[in-house]
C-alpha cells in the first residue's frame, strides 16, 4: 500500500485505529524527509528542552534520571543534544501518564 491508500484507510477506520494509523504515516512521512536530507528536524541542547518541557535548566540532570525520559540523540563530547520530536514524545508519553493517574 502506498501513503495515500494508507491516509484513505484512516478516513475509512476513524477512531483511535484510524488515529493511531495516521500518526504512524506522519511519522514514517517525517522520517523519509529526514533521510532524503530533504528536512531535518531541530537539535535542542539541555536548555532549550528544559523550556520546552517547563522544567528548570539547572535541573536537567534530574529530569534526565526519570525512566521515560529519552537518551541525547547525539553527544558532542560531553554535551547531550535531542532531536525535538524525541523530546515531542516524551512530552506525550508524560502527559498520558499523568492523565491515567487523574481521578475521574
Amino acid at each position: 500500500m502506498t501513503l495515500n491508500q494508507y491516509r484513505d484507510l484512516v478516513d475509512q477506520l476513524g477512531g483511535e485505529v484510524g488515529e493511531r494509523i495516521a500518526a504512524l504515516v506522519d511519522e514514517l512521512e517525517e522520517s523519509r524527509k529526514i533521510i532524503r536530507g530533504k528536512k531535518y528536524p531541530p537539535l535542542l541542547g539541555s536548555k532549550e528542552v528544559a523550556e520546552q518541557i517547563g522544567a528548570d535548566p539547572k535541573n536537567m540532570h534530574h529530569v534526565r534520571k526519570n525512566k521515560m525520559f529519552p537518551e541525547p540523540d547525539v553527544m558532542v563530547g560531553t554535551r547531550p543534544f535531542w532531536f525535538k520530536p524525541s523530546i515531542d514524545e516524551y512530552q506525550e508519553r508524560m502527559e498520558e501518564w499523568r492523565s491515567k493517574d487523574k481521578p475521574e
